[in-house]
């Protein structure tokens, strides 16, 4: 009976989740159907069944995609941002993570007191320093350029910390048989440490891309030149001119939302036992 009842919670409990998660995609779906269709057919279809479904394959299916495509210069600003995202997560993976294994593995003065201030520094909301980067940016002349976008954003105290929590549960043992073969602590680091903390680099890997990608503000303040602009600026250029039609401006918020359920779709469960490893270690 018990078995039983377990079964029948579980397909409850299943069901509900699967309605809960079409709820959700409705959105989704209303989007991507009416990026397909002009506006005369998505004022038509807004209060029916037919806003959810596209319209029948023909010669204007795909013409809001092809006028993004050919007339704005919205994948340049997408290759621009996954160009920022590549770059940022290289250097934020081994920056942060030699930052987390310090902390983690390497006895210093004071290392309990930067733990904390790490820590403090999670708390801070980005746009407080935000000024504060900027001016260091524009006092280095580093201003509309690629590395001005980059060099105040490599460096995460979150990013530290979830490297940390990981670190701290590697075994000693390992480092000591390294040694025996002359393996110093860099090339240990990135021969050993950082394959075997995959789930980490992963999680690291998304939220840095997702951050990239999602960022509109200091993107905003730091290029003028429209050949350097991100995927965030160029939505907000082409939705705000008056000649957009509805139907374009739906193609271009598919085109920024399609990434980004990818990546969620192949890297959730690296994600989700990256976090729980975080959230394990203690130390």
């Amino acid at each position: 009976m018990k078995v039983e009842k377990r079964k029948v919670l579980q397909i409850v409990l299943v069901t509900v989740m699967i309605l809960m998660s079409l709820f959700f995609l409705f959105p989704v779906a209303w989007m991507i159907a009416n990026s397909f269709k002009g506006d005369a057919q998505i004022t038509a279809d807004m209060n029916s069944a037919a806003a959810f479904i596209p319209p029948a394959p023909g010669g204007d299916f795909f013409d809001n995609y092809v006028y993004i495509f050919t007339d704005t210069n919205f994948i340049r600003y997408m290759v621009n941002t996954l160009f920022y995202a590549a770059i940022l997560i290289v250097l934020g993976v081994i920056v942060n993570g030699l930052a987390g294994y310090a902390l983690a593995k390497i006895k210093f003065p004071f290392s309990d007191k930067w733990i904390l201030i790490i820590m403090m520094l999670m708390i801070i909301p980005s746009e407080t320093i935000i000024t504060i980067n900027f001016l260091f940016v524009a006092k280095m002349g580093l201003l509309n350029t690629v590395i001005g976008y980059i060099l105040p954003m490599i460096v995460s105290p979150f990013n530290i910390f979830l490297f940390r929590q990981v670190f701290v549960g590697l075994p000693d043992d390992t480092y000591e048989a390294a040694q025996l073969d002359f393996c110093g602590p860099i090339k240990y680091f990135f021969t050993m440490v950082l394959p075997m903390s995959k789930a980490v680099v992963a999680t690291v890997s998304v939220f840095t891309f997702l951050n990239v990608w999602n960022d509109y503000l200091w993107p905003s303040l730091i290029f003028t030149s429209s050949d350097l602009l991100t995927a965030q600026i160029g939505l907000n250029a082409i939705t705000s001119n008056d000649n957009t039609t509805m139907g374009q401006t739906l193609a271009v918020i598919t085109m920024i939302t399609i990434p980004v359920i990818i990546v969620y779709s192949f890297f959730s469960k690296q994600i989700v036992e990256g976090v729980i490893a975080t959230g394990s270690k203690e130390g």
